[in-house]
């Protein structure tokens, strides 16, 4: 028998950050005994937990409460996410009585959503039951083309013409002109090929149809709800299909309005003030915080960007517009990924601050990432999990029993924040990764909102570095959580489970998120019957340039006034009968990383993609990179897998990603 050729050693991936896209390349790296037989991947967090703007926590002085970095809903559109969902419950096979042990426990349909409407200085609520449907988001075949969400979308308008939530305009619909112009204007629609020469007669018709349907608009009609919210809707369905037409959107791709802010795209092709300046239209803006600088004055978000993912989000979910997580998302999202990485060989090393990239000067490669440990363990390894309620879930705060004892009571002393690279702490030692020793690869997978720190050498270096770095702002956010004795209704709210948002800043969106409560562990007198979560946009001041330990200090404060301020507001009208509640917990997302990537118009064109950091050895992942899909955990996620696919040549079928109109020569060389 001839001997057994000599295993090659592993390569070595050094994932940067713990947040959704990290963690998805560190899946995707590991999943498979071929993968773990040539992959060594090893995920540096910051800190003591994974989850980036993604994360939660339990105050194990406080009930093991959740909280949040904000609220988190999923929609029925995002493929790549539950496909990753379903993959990871599906390969865990957590035992029976986890109340979280399949990925339908750890997600549930969520079809209401109810919108705040100002109307005659009287806030009103707009309640849409979105329909359900038997699809399974992270499954089926091909994505509809924007042409095909084009035909459906002038077929809605015309079947809501037909059944107009008013008989005066029900009637003129039905005259025989008015029928033959919205059942032609759909027909041609349907038997006409996307190719930028036979688009006029729609357009002809539309514009008669744009005509015909303000002219039945009286003022008794628009002060009927049900028909004023049906016009605000059609006005700006009609608006986005003559946008599409004239733009040639169908043809020439949708980054061809990406300079464009979709309110001003809107408005150019017809939408009317009042559909400009409606609910749905600033609640599309509150659920992105497409506010410039964080100013509620300054609504700004990518004509592209928000019309991609408009058009996934209403005519390509699967189950319901949205799903609602069944925990934190540090426990139905995080906490089973790492077990599963952690299960296939993936390694942890928690509180490992990231300080610095260092290129080689002499080629394209990264020669070194400096980190900065912050705490010393009393085992090798840290155990970030504790189990409350028979689930995995995150601490709120280090498990300081794991650290030596003397850094944890000096860390607790000074109250220092091991998330916060800000804090009164500099940890204890250095620790420098070097290319070829320690790594062969390297994924950023950390938010951009800390480059200016980290990533200085490659900024000044690189112009594509520098104007992505000035280009993309993050803003800050902040959140709030109530809980109550009682349900919602004797609150004062009596439409059910909803989500809302479009309310009054800076608190304009929430969620009723009660069903966590079973996994919180309440004295048996004092259990809250309802708790709601609150989120929206801070105006954000610049970062301090060196150690400020309080400046989270003092823009939690901040986020704290402005939520009570906004409560004796506001809260009255969503629930006239709420009393003091039983807890309260306030958030600012404010540390570099915790901020919020801006889709500004304009600003796709400076996003790097996954393999072009113009490095051989990094490649890049987050939300902040090109996809084509915004803000929103499934760019996340999307990010990790076009990073994985990258470096390994595996393809993962990524669904959703648009190929970048500005794309740069690949610079990451494949590790297998």
């Amino acid at each position: 028998m001839s001997p057994e050729a000599p295993r090659k050693p592993r390569k070595r991936v050094a994932i940067l950050g713990g947040g959704a896209a990290a963690m998805t390349a560190a899946h995707y790296m590991s999943r498979t005994p071929e993968l773990r037989e040539r992959l060594e991947v090893t995920v540096y967090q910051m800190g003591w937990r994974l989850g980036g703007k993604g994360a939660s926590g339990r105050n194990l002085a406080e009930s093991a409460r959740i909280e949040e970095h904000g609220l988190h809903v999923w929609g029925g559109f995002y493929y790549n996410a539950f496909r990753l969902m379903q993959e990871c419950y599906g390969a865990l096979d957590r035992p029976p009585g986890c109340p979280l042990r399949t990925w339908t426990d750890a997600f549930q349909k969520h079809p209401l959503v109810v919108w705040e409407e100002l109307v005659d200085g009287q806030w009103r609520h707009w309640p849409v039951e979105t329909p359900l449907n038997d699809g399974v988001p992270g499954t089926g075949g091909e994505d509809p083309t924007l042409w095909q969400h084009l035909q459906t979308l002038i077929g809605w308008i015309k079947n809501s013409i037909f059944v107009f939530p008013h008989e005066d305009v029900r009637a003129a619909a039905a005259a025989p002109d008015t029928a033959a112009l919205l059942h032609g204007v759909h027909a041609e629609a349907l038997s006409t090929t996307p190719d930028g020469t036979n688009h006029h007669g729609i357009l002809s018709g539309l514009e008669r149809l744009r005509g015909w349907f303000h002219g039945t608009l009286q003022d008794h009609i628009w002060r009927n709800d049900e028909a004023r919210r049906m016009y605000i809707l059609l006005d700006l369905a009609q608006a986005v299909v003559r946008g599409m037409l004239r733009d040639g959107v169908p043809w020439r791709g949708i980054m061809c309005i990406d300079e464009h802010d979709f309110a001003e795209w809107l408005g150019r092709h017809g939408a009317t003030s009042g559909a400009l300046t409606s609910a749905p239209l600033r609640g599309y803006y509150d659920y992105f915080f497409a506010y410039a600088g964080g100013d509620a004055s300054q609504p700004r978000i990518s004509a592209a960007i928000a019309l991609h993912h408009l058009l996934r989000l209403v005519g390509e979910y699967k189950g319901a517009l949205f799903w609602k997580m069944g925990s934190g998302m540090g426990d139905a999202a995080f906490g089973p990924l790492y077990e599963l990485c952690r299960r296939n060989g993936v390694r942890f090393r928690f509180f490992h601050e990231v300080k610095e990239l260092v290129p080689d000067g002499g080629s394209r490669s990264l020669a070194a990432v400096r980190l900065r440990r912050q705490a010393d363990l009393k085992r090798a390894e840290y155990q970030p999990l504790v189990t409350i309620a028979g689930l995995p879930s995150w601490p709120s705060a280090p498990l300081y029993a794991q650290i030596v004892d003397a850094q944890a009571a000096e860390i607790q002393r000074r109250g220092a924040n091991l998330e916060d690279p800000l804090t009164d702490w500099d940890g204890v030692a250095d620790v420098e990764l070097q290319a070829g020793r320690d790594f062969d690869a390297v994924v950023l997978g950390i938010s951009i909102g800390a480059f200016p720190q980290i990533c200085a050498r490659l900024i000044a270096a690189d112009p594509a570095w520098r104007a992505m770095a000035a280009n993309l702002p993050a803003i800050q956010t902040q959140a709030l959580q109530l809980w109550w004795p009682g349900d919602a209704g004797s609150l004062g709210w009596d439409m059910g489970n909803a989500t809302g948002t479009g309310y009054g800043q800076p608190l304009e969106s929430w969620s009723d998120m009660s069903p966590v409560l079973p996994l919180e562990t309440w004295p048996a007198g004092s259990k809250p019957g309802t708790v709601i979560y609150f989120c929206g946009i801070m105006d954000t001041p610049e970062l301090p340039q060196r150690r400020d330990p309080g400046f989270l200090a003092g823009e939690t404060g901040r986020a704290d006034a402005r939520a009570a301020d906004w409560a004796r507001q506001y809260l009255p009208h969503l629930y006239p009968r709420a009393g003091a509640p039983l807890a309260r917990y306030v958030r600012a997302n404010c540390t570099p990383s915790e901020r919020y990537v801006l889709d500004l118009p304009g600003t796709n064109r400076y996003r790097l993609e996954a393999d072009t950091s113009g490095l051989d050895n990094l490649a890049l992942a987050g939300d902040w990179i090109f996809t084509g899909q915004g803000g929103a955990v499934e760019s996340a996620i999307t990010a990790g897998m076009l990073a994985a696919q990258a470096l390994t040549g595996e393809d993962l079928r990524i669904r959703g990603a648009l190929p970048s109109p500005w794309r740069r020569r690949p610079s990451l060389r494949r590790l297998l």
